[in-house]
C-alpha cells in the first residue's frame, strides 16, 4: 500500500534563499581576506630564531601570532621559502571575489591547483642567489624549490649554469601562468586587465609628452620675454638722460641757461 506524502513548502522562498546564499558567499570572503592578512603576518613577522618544531628553545616568539605563528610560519619556510607568500595571495584573491561576487564560482575548480602553483613558485624562488639576510642553509625556495631544481638541472644535456638561466625563464612564466589560474583570472579578465595596463601606459606617456611640450613652449616664451627685457635695458641705457625740468627750479634753470649761452 502506497502511502501518499504531502508536500511541504521550502522554508525560504527563492529570493530569500539567494540572499542567504550571497551574504553566506560575502561571509566565506571576509573570512578568507582574515587568513591572508594573517598568514602576511606571521610570514611577515618570521624569524628562524623562534621556537618551533625544528629549533627548541625557552626564548620567547617574536611572531607577531605568537609561538603558534611561529611554528607554522617555520616549517612553510623550511619547505617552500619565499613560496609560502604565494598561500596568502590565494586567500587574499579569493576572498576578493567571494566578498565582491566576482568569479568566485570558478573557486572548486581552481583551488585544487594550488599546491601545484606553490610549489611552481617555490622553485622559480631557488633559481635567485639569497641575499645577506637570508640566515638558512637553503635557498630562497626552501627545501622543496632546491631538490625540484638541482634535479631538473642534473638531467638538463647542458652545464648548470646555463641551465639555471633556461629554467629561470621557464619558470617565470610556468609560475605567472598557473597562478593566474590558480587565482581565477579568465581569458577575458586577462585581455580586459591588458587592455587598462596598456591603455594607462599610454595615457601616462601622453601626459609626460603634454607636460614636457607645455614646459618647453614656456621656456621657449620665458627666454623671448628675456631678450625682449634685455633689449630695452640697452635702449634705455643707451638712450641721453633726459632731465625733468618740472623737478628743476626756475633758478636753476636760468642759471644753466646763462652758464651755457656764456660758454
Amino acid at each position: 500500500m502506497a502511502f501518499q506524502t504531502r508536500h511541504r513548502d521550502p522554508l525560504f522562498d527563492s529570493d530569500t534563499q539567494a540572499i542567504i546564499e550571497r551574504r553566506g558567499k560575502e561571509l566565506v570572503g571576509l573570512t578568507m581576506i582574515g587568513l591572508a592578512f594573517l598568514v602576511a603576518l606571521m610570514l611577515g613577522s618570521y624569524s628562524p630564531d623562534d621556537p618551533n618544531w625544528l629549533n627548541a628553545t625557552d626564548a620567547p616568539a617574536s611572531n607577531i601570532l605568537g609561538p603558534v605563528g611561529a611554528a607554522i610560519a617555520s616549517p612553510l619556510y623550511v619547505i617552500a621559502g619565499y613560496g609560502s607568500w604565494a598561500i596568502a595571495a590565494i586567500f587574499g584573491v579569493w576572498g576578493l571575489r567571494f566578498l565582491f561576487h566576482y568569479g568566485e564560482e570558478r573557486a572548486m575548480s581552481r583551488l585544487i591547483f594550488a599546491p601545484i602553483g606553490v610549489a611552481l613558485i617555490a622553485i622559480y624562488a631557488s633559481t635567485h642567489l639569497p641575499g645577506a639576510n637570508w640566515v638558512h642553509s637553503f635557498g630562497l625556495g626552501g627545501l622543496f624549490g632546491d631538490t625540484v631544481l638541482g634535479a631538473i638541472l642534473g638531467v638538463l644535456p647542458v652545464n648548470p649554469g646555463a641551465g639555471l638561466k633556461v629554467m629561470a625563464l621557464v619558470l617565470f612564466g610556468g609560475a605567472i601562468a598557473m597562478s593566474a589560474f590558480v587565482l581565477g583570472f579568465s581569458r577575458d579578465e586577462l585581455w580586459a586587465y591588458t587592455r587598462y595596463l596598456v591603455g594607462g601606459i599610454i595615457l601616462l606617456y601622453a601626459t609626460a609628452m603634454t607636460a614636457l611640450g607645455r614646459g618647453a613652449v614656456g621656456g621657449l616664451r620665458m627666454a623671448a620675454d628675456a631678450r625682449t627685457r634685455a633689449a630695452e635695458r640697452r635702449a634705455t641705457t643707451e638712450a641721453p638722460a633726459v632731465v625733468d625740468q618740472s623737478d628743476v627750479s626756475p633758478a636753476v634753470l636760468r642759471a644753466t641757461r646763462a652758464y651755457r649761452e656764456g660758454t
